[in-house]
């Protein structure tokens, strides 16, 4: 029986672009409005795994998408970098002087900042997901909207693609974890990726402590990220991810900085994408 991958928006959005090159054309995608749905099926069992993007090389960190990850009893046990091609689709014919109003998903319109400079004309309105902006211009009785997506959209929502490489930097990709329920990491594991979440004591020093940790074992420090916690003002939920080697005891690693952290969670050992 074929795997159930749940994802936040529709057919043809580069998050089920992203399952479908990481678990193969067999894989079901079964796609959701939020990210809390994608959760919520994920717990309820409907799916058995998720898709989840976690960071942008052109914005940055998706941080809401941590507090997901640290309220929800779930694993990493996979990553993929998917380069993203931002294309203009609208009706065929369509000219470009006839848009006014552009359709996408904010992080999709934040990586196309320099194409909205240059044709001042067209407004960007926020959509929930990419495909799914394209799949409602292709509804609409209208001349004057478009929507920016992946090129598959057009062929799948018969549109038309109106231009190419939208993006601000040719080099945008997108980095997606896949999750599953429950904690189900290796620490056996002997070299690959680590994703943590952390939380500290709200006193000088408490970062530096925890980092010295990694510092110490010669441990690859990738990402680090902040969130702030709810209810708690000033304080911030950390989301770091680290390379390991066989020379590395990563139980051990774990185990110190327990001593240093308030609360650790520990989200997945897994191979880093290649």
């Amino acid at each position: 029986m074929s795997k159930k991958v749940a994802y936040q928006g529709t057919k043809a959005s580069f998050s089920e672009m992203a399952i479908e090159r990481f678990f193969g054309a067999s894989v079901v995608s079964v796609g959701k409005v939020a990210f809390d749905d994608v959760f919520a099926s994920l717990d309820s069992k409907e799916v058995d795994l998720a898709a989840l993007p976690v960071e942008n090389s052109l914005i940055g960190p998706i941080v809401e998408n941590f507090d997901l990850l640290a309220c929800h009893d779930v694993s990493v046990i996979g990553e993929l970098c998917l380069p993203i091609e931002h294309c203009l689709v609208g009706k065929k014919g369509q000219r470009m002087e006839e848009i006014k109003k552009v359709y996408s998903h904010p992080k999709a319109l934040a990586q196309c900042t320099r194409f909205f400079q240059e044709h001042p004309w067209m407004e960007p309105v926020v959509h929930f997901d990419t495909a799914g902006a394209a799949r409602e211009v292709s509804l609409q009785n209208k001349n004057d909207t478009a929507a920016i997506g992946s090129r598959k959209t057009a062929d799948v929502y018969g549109l038309e693609l109106l231009k190419a490489n939208l993006e601000d930097d040719r080099s945008n990709t997108t980095r997606f974890l896949f999750l599953g329920k429950g904690t189900k990491s290796n620490l056996l594991m002997r070299e690959g990726k680590c994703s943590l979440l952390f939380t500290l004591q709200h006193t000088p020093g408490a970062l530096l402590a925890a980092l010295s940790v990694l510092a110490e074992q010669g441990l690859n420090l990738t990402q680090i990220a902040s969130r702030p916690i709810k209810n708690k003002p000033f304080e911030y939920l950390f989301f770091v991810d680290i390379l390991f080697s066989r020379s590395v005891d990563m139980e051990q690693v774990l185990n110190a900085l327990k001593k240093k952290t308030q609360t650790l969670k520990l989200l997945g050992l897994y191979e880093p994408a290649k």
